[in-house]
Formats: C-alpha cells, structure tokens, sequence
C-alpha cells in the first residue's frame, strides 16, 4: 500500500468498477488521503459522476478527497472503444471489397 501512496504520479483507471466494501474503502480513502496530504500528482479515470461515486462510496470521504484534489475532466459520452471497433471493420471491410474490384 505504501507504493500506491508514495508513488510519484498514481494513475487509477476506473474508479468505480471493483467490489466495494469497507476494508476497500477505507483503503482506497487512506491512498487519497496520504497523496491529497502530500500533493502527489493522482490520476484518476471513471465512467461515473462524482454523485455517482458517492453512492458507490458510502462513508462520503471518498468524495470529498476527490473534489480537493481533482480537476475534472468531462469526456464524450462515446464509447472510444465503439469508435475505433467501427473504424477498423470499416477499413476490413474496404480491403475485401476492393480486392472484389
């Protein structure tokens, strides 16, 4: 744990996806706690709002740690994932069909 606290730049990807229990809340809230303290650069991704987060995290001390030390950042509601699944059939596609030509 004393890695993910004194790491010099901490990126968490999808906050808000694992299981969620006390132990992993108090956990998690003392990572942020630690880095908010020391103003370690945190990263942090999710799919879901801050209120969102809230809910998730119970106690409420997730979500204020993340409101101090946090700007956020609204990405399009788009599926990056979709896009560039979209973009590679398209172009699959084009192969096959330009090799019918």
């Amino acid at each position: 744990m004393e890695s993910f606290k004194q790491a010099p730049v901490l990126v968490m990807d999808d906050l808000g996806v694992e299981k969620t229990t006390g132990w992993s809340e108090e956990i998690l809230t003392q990572i942020l706690d630690e880095r908010m303290s020391y103003k370690r650069p945190t990263i942090i991704t999710s799919n879901m709002s801050i209120r969102l987060l809230q809910k998730k995290y119970p106690a409420g001390r997730i979500k204020s740690r993340i409101e101090k030390m946090t700007y956020p950042v609204v990405m399009p509601e788009a599926s990056v994932r979709e896009i560039i699944s979209k973009k590679e059939n398209e172009k699959i596609a084009m192969m096959f069909l330009s090799e019918v030509d």
